[in-house]
């Protein structure tokens, strides 16, 4: 691995009393912060309904973000793939990467919230067979330069001309929490928290027996890379660090389940509680995320400097701000984090 890089995962979430013009404004601010820190990169995720993501037309955020910005890599985390028709997908992609100017990077999932597919006239218990076939046919885009449903299971429609290219060939894609799939479609892997060595090897060992298969989104120079969240407070002291974080995430589980509100008008109590099992998973480790992610200067600089050691991730994608962490508090850990860890990582990678 060579020298770290950081980013920031965001969903934009809403934040009482403040007007939604100003929570946009006041993200794209600390994105532009971010580009002139140097950070690599901002990934946006895509929820419906509820207060827990605010731009959920990820592209259009995207887009105004890519004109304020030189240098930093913007892009969903995830796009959920069964819940938008490929055409649209692949349009949306490819003009994005010309407005960043080569600047996207592309997360993909099939989505975690039930009623969101039935939202848009699709529906849970196709989801992963529309997400593979989706992936199918946006690989095929790009190798024929043509947006065709061949082979498609639950599209059809005439072949259309890709009049729009992207910069980037190819464009990079990841996928969250995932080792067997993301090594599977050779995408970059994002993983909550650092990466055990397990997962880690997992991952490694899909990518490279899968090279070559269909469905493939890497290309012949690309190799296996792991990015790893972290939610982040820094204070003067740990305790208020601890403070800040602990509500934040709190906030952002408690709008994570709000995302599942009404789940129960399209699915059964059994399939309702089933569907709340990856929201389970983050609560069972959310205590761990709180104690590696809050600390003072020097401590933030010692626990991010043991993640990165090991040499499994040379990316370290900051959740801020998150949940009930306010505007001021996450533009504090910003700008402590720019000037007074970032610098100190980078030197000793």
């Amino acid at each position: 691995m060579g020298k770290p890089s950081f980013g920031i995962f965001d969903h934009i979430e809403d934040i009482p009393g403040t007007p939604t013009p100003q929570l946009l404004r006041d993200r794209l601010d600390l994105i532009k912060t971010a580009d002139e820190a140097g950070f690599a990169g901002f990934h946006l995720a895509e929820h419906h309904g509820s207060d827990l993501c605010m731009a959920p037309n990820q592209e259009v955020f995207i887009a105004a973000a890519s004109q304020i910005t030189k240098n930093i890599r913007l892009g969903p985390m995830v796009k959920l793939l069964p819940l938008h028709h490929p055409v649209r997908i692949i349009e949306d992609m490819c003009v994005v990467d010309n407005l960043t100017n080569g600047r996207l990077d592309f997360g993909v999932g099939r989505g975690v919230a039930p009623i969101e597919h039935y939202w848009f006239g699709s529906n849970w218990p196709e989801s992963k067979d529309r997400f593979v076939d989706t992936l199918g046919i946006i690989c095929n885009a790009f190798a024929t330069d043509e947006i065709s449903s061949e082979g498609s299971k639950y599209y059809d429609f005439p072949t259309i001309p890709m009049s729009t290219r992207p910069v980037q060939n190819p464009i990079p894609f990841w996928y969250p929490g995932s080792p067997v799939t993301a090594g599977r479609h050779g995408m970059n892997l994002m993983w909550p928290g650092p990466i055990d060595q397990d997962s880690y090897d997992v991952y490694v060992e899909t990518w490279h027996a899968h090279k070559g298969d269909t469905h493939r989104v890497d290309g012949p120079d690309a190799a296996p890379r792991v990015g790893c969240t972290m939610v982040l407070a820094i204070s003067e002291t740990e305790t208020q660090a601890l403070e800040i974080a602990r509500r934040g995430m709190t906030g952002l589980v408690r709008r994570a389940h709000n995302v599942h509100k009404y789940d129960h008008l399209v699915l059964p109590e059994d399939e309702c509680d089933a569907a709340l099992g990856p929201l389970r998973g983050i609560m069972a480790h959310i205590e761990d995320a709180i104690n590696a992610g809050a600390g003072t200067v020097e401590q933030i600089k010692d626990r991010f400097a043991g993640i990165l050691e090991p040499g499994l991730t040379d990316y370290i994608v900051l959740q801020i701000p998150v949940g009930d962490m306010t505007m001021h508090e996450a533009r504090h850990t910003m700008d402590v984090f720019c000037s007074d860890v970032k610098p100190a990582l980078e030197a000793a990678g």
